[in-house]
C-alpha cells in the first residue's frame, strides 16, 4: 500500500512540475500570438461575404458556436456562447463586399482578440482569408500555446465555412 502512495506522489509532483514549467515558460512569451489562412470557396464573393459577416449565422457553420444574440446595433455587438463560454463580438469595420474586422473578448479578459476577414473573387468563386491577432493574457494558457498551431485553427474553421457554403442549394 505505501508503494502505491509513493506513486500517486510521484504522479501529483510530475503533474505540478509541468504546471509550473508550463506557466514560466508563458511568462516569458509575448501575449499577442497570430494566426493566418486562407481558403477557396465555390460561391459568389456577395453571397460568401453578406452569409459570412452576418454574425448571426455563426451556429449554422461553426461548430463551435452555440449561440449568438444581438446586444447593440450602434456599436454592431453579440454576445457568443459556445465550446469556449460567453464571449463578446463587436464589428469594427464593414466594407461589404471585401473585407470586414471584429473584436473578440475584451482587452482586461484572459484571451482576446481581433479577426480581419477579407473575401476576394477567385477561380470560379472566392477566396476567404483569415488574419488574427490573439491576446491570451494567462501565461499557463500561453505556454500552452507553444504546442498549437493557429493557423491550424484558423484553417478548419475555414474549411467548416466551406463545407457549409458549398452544400447550399443554389
Amino acid at each position: 500500500m505505501k508503494n502505491i502512495g509513493r506513486w500517486i506522489a510521484l504522479a501529483v509532483a510530475g503533474v505540478a512540475a509541468a504546471v509550473i514549467l508550463v506557466t514560466l515558460t508563458g511568462v516569458f512569451l509575448t501575449p499577442v500570438i497570430t494566426a493566418h489562412a486562407s481558403v477557396e470557396i465555390a460561391r459568389p464573393q456577395a453571397e460568401v461575404f453578406h452569409f459570412l459577416s452576418n454574425v448571426e449565422n455563426l451556429p449554422q457553420w461553426s461548430s463551435e458556436v452555440k449561440t449568438v444574440r444581438k446586444i447593440s446595433s450602434h456599436p454592431l455587438k453579440y454576445q457568443i456562447g459556445g465550446s469556449a463560454g460567453e464571449m463578446e463580438t463587436e464589428i469594427l469595420t464593414l466594407d461589404p463586399p471585401h473585407r470586414y474586422t471584429t473584436r473578440m473578448g475584451s482587452p482586461g479578459a484572459s484571451f482576446s482578440g481581433e479577426w480581419e476577414i477579407t473575401v476576394e473573387p477567385a477561380g470560379s468563386g472566392c477566396r476567404v482569408t483569415s488574419d488574427a491577432r490573439i491576446r491570451i493574457g494567462n501565461p499557463f494558457f500561453r505556454g500552452l500555446a507553444l504546442f498549437l498551431n493557429g493557423n491550424k485553427a484558423e484553417e478548419a474553421t475555414l474549411l467548416e465555412l466551406k463545407r457549409h457554403m458549398e452544400a447550399r442549394p443554389r
